[in-house]
C-alpha cells in the first residue's frame, strides 16, 4: 500500500507536462469525416469496395480507428473531450464495430496455428514458440535489422516518435486487459500493471521514462504538431489498433491476453536492436535509452508469468477459451507483419530524404 505522505512528496520535474503528448482535437480529416457521415450499410459497402487494395483498405480502417480510440481513452485529442455528445458518440461507436470486424476478420489475414484442448499443452507450446524464429515471425523481421544496422540519425529520430505514439498509454491498455479476467490471469496482469505504474513511484512509471526521452530529444512541442499535421504513417498504428479492438470488445478479452503475451515476448529481442541502433547513430543518452534498457530486463519475466498463469489457471480453461487465446496470438503475428512492412518503407523514405528534422537540435549525449 502507498503511504499517504509519499503522494505529496512524489512530484518529479517532468510530471508538470500533460500526458499523453497530444494536441487538442480540432477536426476530423476529410476521409474520416466522410466515412463517419455514411449510414452503416454504406460504410460496409465502402470497405467492401477497398478490399482489392490492401494499403488503401488498411489506411481507411486504421486512420478511422485511431480517431475512435482517441475518443475511447478520453484524452485531449478526443473529439468529445470532457463533454458528452450522444449523436457524435453514436456515430463513433457504430463505425467502431464495423471497422473492427473488418480489421480482424477481413483485412488481417488469418495465421495458421495449432489447436489445443489442454491449458498445460498450450503453455508448453508457447514456451517453445516464443523462442522459435521460424514460428514466432514477429521476432526477427527485417525491420528490426534495419533499425539496428542501417537507419540514419534522422530515421532513428522518426522511429522514436513512432515509439512514443505507440506506447504512451500502455498503462491504460494493461488496465483494460485486467477487466473480465480471473484467477492467475488477473494476478499476472496486476503484476504487469503495477510495474507499468512504477511500483508506486512516479519516476519509475514507464511513461515517465518516455517523458525523459521526450525531454532529451526536445520534442514536447514537436510531437503534437507532428500528429496534427498527419505526418505519422497509418501503418505505425496497426498493432495498437488491433490490440484495442480486442481490449474494447468484451467478447475478445482472451484474444487480447494472447495478443499481449506474444507481443511481450518480442520486447527483449526488439529492444536490444533498438539500443544497438541508438548507439550506432549517437542517440544513446541514458534519458533516451532508459525505457528500452529497462524493458530488456523486465519483459522476459512478464512473458514467463503470462505463460505460467495459463499453465496453472483455475478454473481450468475450456477448449473454446484456449482457442480464443491462440486466435489473439495469430492476430498479433498478422498485425506485426503488416506494421513492420509499412513502417520499414516509411523509414527508408525518411532516410532517403535525409533531413526530416532540420528544426531540431541534435540530442546531447555527453
Amino acid at each position: 500500500m502507498l503511504k499517504t505522505e509519499s503522494i505529496a512528496a512524489d512530484n518529479p520535474r517532468l510530471q508538470v507536462h500533460d500526458w499523453p503528448p497530444v494536441a487538442a482535437f480540432e477536426q476530423f480529416t476529410p476521409e474520416v469525416k466522410a466515412f463517419l457521415a455514411l449510414p452503416a450499410e454504406q460504410q460496409r459497402q465502402r470497405l467492401l469496395a477497398l478490399r482489392g487494395d490492401h494499403d488503401s483498405h488498411g489506411a481507411l480502417i486504421n486512420c478511422c480507428l485511431g480517431v475512435i480510440y482517441a475518443y475511447v481513452y478520453g484524452y485531449k485529442d478526443s473529439p468529445v473531450y470532457l463533454r458528452a455528445d450522444v449523436e457524435m458518440e453514436t456515430r463513433l461507436l457504430g463505425a467502431k464495430l464495423i471497422l473492427e470486424e473488418e480489421m480482424i476478420h477481413v483485412w488481417l489475414p488469418p495465421y495458421d496455428l495449432p489447436r489445443f484442448t489442454d491449458q498445460r499443452a498450450l503453455a508448453d507450446f508457447l514456451d517453445d514458440f516464443i523462442v522459435n524464429p521460424q514460428l514466432n515471425v514477429g521476432v526477427y523481421h527485417e525491420f528490426w535489422e534495419y533499425i539496428r544496422d542501417e537507419a540514419s540519425y534522422e530515421g532513428m529520430r522518426e522511429f522514436l516518435r513512432l515509439v512514443l505514439c505507440r506506447t504512451e498509454i500502455v498503462d491504460d491498455e494493461c488496465a483494460l486487459l485486467l477487466v473480465g479476467l480471473q484467477g492467475n490471469l488477473k494476478k499476472v496482469m496486476c503484476s504487469n500493471l503495477w510495474d507499468e505504474c512504477g511500483n508506486g513511484a512516479l519516476t519509475r512509471f514507464h511513461t515517465y521514462w518516455l517523458r525523459r526521452l521526450l525531454e532529451r530529444t526536445n520534442d514536447w512541442d514537436g510531437l503534437p504538431e507532428y500528429r496534427r499535421s498527419n505526418q505519422k504513417p497509418w501503418s505505425s498504428g496497426v498493432l495498437s489498433n488491433m490490440f484495442n479492438v480486442l481490449l474494447t470488445r468484451p467478447g475478445y478479452k482472451l484474444r487480447a491476453y494472447g495478443c499481449f503475451l506474444i507481443t511481450e515476448s518480442w520486447v527483449e529481442p526488439h529492444f536490444v536492436r533498438i539500443l544497438d541502433g541508438l548507439k550506432r547513430v549517437g542517440l544513446d543518452h541514458d534519458d533516451v535509452s532508459v525505457y528500452f534498457q529497462a524493458h530488456v530486463k523486465i519483459d522476459p519475466q512478464h512473458t514467463a508469468e503470462l505463460i505460467e498463469a495459463l499453465r496453472h489457471q483455475t478454473p481450468a480453461l475450456q477448449p473454446v477459451e484456449i482457442d480464443e487465446i491462440m486466435h489473439g496470438v495469430g492476430l498479433a503475428l498478422s498485425g506485426a507483419i503488416s506494421q513492420y512492412r509499412g513502417v520499414l518503407a516509411h523509414l527508408r523514405a525518411v532516410d532517403r530524404r535525409a533531413s526530416i528534422y532540420p528544426q531540431l537540435d541534435p540530442v546531447t549525449c555527453d
